[in-house]
């Protein structure tokens, strides 16, 4: 048994030499094997080993108990150990999980507290191949992918598993050849859990009826799931750091770049956005998946797919964007007067306006900034939103302010939400983006008593209407 997990650690480069581990006791078989084997080997590779315990509190009597038991196995064998009471019911309670989801989250923390603090580098579980069959067939029957199938890695992070290539009925074997001993927990053969259902009634059932080494299929599954996973996750980094598929600033998708490219690297890729977009690699089912790769194939401009968490992927001119929020909401923006000269608040902006000599005109104006004569213009210059009718004078001629927005890519939700000076139905300044070609053009005959208006605008924030 020694030598199976040597040579498995060694295959899979699990333990260095030199290692600083910290086990994850429990106080069942598969720890306790787990806890003696690295134990033994330490001196051979020169390892640091310490355990940990988590008292759940989910058992009363029985979890103080396999407390106790670790920390006695622990000091007869002279490792240092580190346990921690915990209340897993109230957590659950508070936080809506499952006990066995509250649990594992408490563990974890624990775990990787006390690592940190004791300046370990690892950690070690004891699961093995049974759990590793008994996880690839949970996630075979709720669904899932080549990265489900993987299930449980050797090396995931920080987590070591080394019992990974050896059964249940191998680690029973070992502790009775070694007079090991360890706690039971009664919970295990209860049938009240997804994952004890499948250990007490389905895998028996396959096994008898179907494929007597059920188990070791599902691992060969998983192993080879996991090699297949792991090329497809070194193709997509690879595609991934290329600017011509997925800008850097934002970390829009091509449309066009992913529409040549095969399924499971358009998957992956996808994947990996919603990643790095919202931070967690949950929550994207394969539906949602595969409704993002039609709208890939086939969306347009302005459409949009909503996701999980409040998140939005939209297209935008031939790139895919995930945004929090549903579409901005059109601001309904009062016309507001252009006081001139003097100063305003219009939104998100403070307005200067003043008159000036025609001689101290800037023609290099800023974004913020506008020259023009208001007599150009027929009516009164005002201040809101855009309207249907609205046009815009360029030097090719008038055109219609919707064409124009198109053809400059304004994304759809955002053209409502644009701040524009008019007059009338013609739009002299579209703030931050255009300007009339009206504006002081080139051939304008200036009479010795005209004045200018010059307009500067100071942004305070994001526009919104009080």
């Amino acid at each position: 048994m020694l030598e199976i997990v040597e040579q498995f650690c060694r295959k899979n480069r699990i333990l260095p030499p030199g290692a600083r581990i910290l086990v994850a006791c429990s106080g069942g078989a598969d720890s306790v094997a787990l806890l003696y084997i690295l134990w033994r080997l330490r001196s051979r590779y020169g390892w640091q080993v310490a355990a940990a315990h988590y008292e759940h509190g989910i058992r009363g009597r029985q979890s103080e108990e396999d407390a106790a038991f670790v920390r006695e196995l622990c000091a007869r064998w002279q490792i240092p150990c580190f346990v921690e009471n915990g209340d897993v019911p109230a957590f659950a309670r508070e936080q809506g999980y499952s006990l066995e989801q509250a649990a594992r989250i408490k563990r974890y923390e624990f775990l990787q507290r006390i690592c940190k603090e004791q300046g370990l580098e690892v950690i070690a579980l004891g699961h093995h191949a049974d759990d590793q069959a008994e996880t690839v067939l949970m996630r075979i029957l709720r669904g899932t992918g080549i990265t489900g199938l993987a299930a449980m890695r050797p090396v995931s992070g920080q987590l070591v598993r080394p019992l990974l290539g050896v059964t249940k009925e191998q680690i029973l074997s070992f502790c009775q050849q070694e007079g090991l001993p360890f706690r039971l927990d009664a919970t295990n053969f209860v049938a009240d859990c997804t994952r004890n259902r499948l250990r007490l009634e389905l895998i028996p059932l396959l096994r008898q009826g179907y494929n007597p080494e059920v188990e070791r299929g599902l691992c060969q599954l998983a192993a080879v799931a996991a090699e297949a996973d792991d090329f497809i996750s070194g193709e997509v980094a690879r595609l991934w750091a290329d600017s011509s598929i997925v800008r850097p600033h934002d970390y829009a998708l091509r449309q066009e770049a992913l529409q040549n490219l095969h399924p499971a690297l358009v998957r992956g890729i996808i994947r990996r956005w919603w990643e790095q977009v919202t931070g967690s690699s949950l929550d994207l089912s394969y539906r949602q998946t595969e409704l993002l790769r039609d709208l890939l194939q086939a969306g347009t401009t302005g459409s949009q797919q909503e996701l999980s968490h409040g998140y939005v992927a939209r297209l935008q001119y031939g790139f895919l964007l995930l945004q929090r929020g549903a579409a901005e909401p059109a601001v309904a923006r009062p016309v507001l007067p252009l006081l001139c000269p003097g100063s305003a608040e219009v939104g998100g902006y403070t307005v200067h306006a003043r008159w000036v000599e025609p001689e101290a005109v800037n023609k290099s104006t800023g974004p913020g900034e506008l020259y023009l004569a208001p007599e150009v213009f027929s009516g009164q210059l005002v201040w809101r939103s855009r309207m249907p009718g609205d046009f815009m004078e360029l030097p090719q001629g008038h055109k219609k302010l919707k064409k124009l927005l198109i053809d400059d890519k304004v994304p759809q939700h955002e053209r409502d939400n644009l701040l524009l000076l008019a007059a009338g139905k013609e739009v002299v300044w579209v703030v931050g983006r255009r300007r009339s070609a009206k504006c002081l053009p080139d051939d304008y005959a200036y009479k010795e008593s005209q004045k200018i208006l010059y307009i500067k605008l100071e942004k305070r924030g994001f526009y919104h209407v009080t």
